[in-house]
């Protein structure tokens, strides 16, 4: 459906490019969000890479889906901005953690309401490294495979599983912190 729309667009019809905001802005508003971490900051990275890919829609090789190039372009210009606002995040130490806690931050989690456990995911999220939200952001949320992942953060793929690895660690361990002050409040 992409190449249609992409050869309408190439083509001189230019309203077909809301095709891929309507597709692609809200993940591509929740990666720069995740990286960035402001709002109005993602809503402008947003536009501004949707402005970047239209310029460049004729140098698109179509070698990869338009969806890995569009977030690629997304990421860079989100760590652009994060490396001019220069960004701080939480150390967490993921040796620490062992299944005994992740069971049981999964088994209060799973307990949660859904609005409850994207308000916690979230919370957590914040608290996480740049990358670390990339990857679980792409990953779980966007569900991209390891290979798109690898093409849109340009990190090789025997290392991404051992990074995605590590930061669902890291956030385990920031979610056993959040529920247990979290239950500690409602008691």
């Amino acid at each position: 459906m992409d190449n249609i729309y992409l050869q309408k667009v190439l083509e001189g019809d230019v309203s077909k490019f809301s095709f891929f905001i309507e597709k692609y802005g809200d993940m591509a508003f929740s990666i720069a969000f995740r990286i960035i971490n402001n709002r109005e900051d993602a809503e402008e990275i947003v536009q501004d890479s949707f402005l970047k890919v239209f310029k460049a829609l004729s140098k698109f090789k179509r070698d990869s889906k338009f969806s890995t190039w569009f977030y690629r372009i997304v990421v860079n210009n989100s760590l652009s901005r994060l490396k001019r606002d220069k960004a701080v995040s939480t150390y967490v130490d993921v040796d620490k953690v062992s299944n005994v806690v992740i069971e049981k931050v999964e088994s209060v989690y799973k307990g949660l309401t859904h609005s409850d456990q994207q308000k916690f995911i979230n919370i957590a999220l914040v608290e996480m490294s740049v990358e670390d939200r990339l990857l679980l952001t792409l990953y779980y949320l966007n569900e991209n495979t390891l290979e798109e992942i690898t093409e849109i953060t340009d990190i090789a793929q025997e290392n991404l599983k051992m990074k995605i690895h590590r930061a669902r660690k890291k956030m385990f361990i920031i979610l056993e912190k959040t529920l247990k002050s979290e239950i500690q409040n409602l008691l």
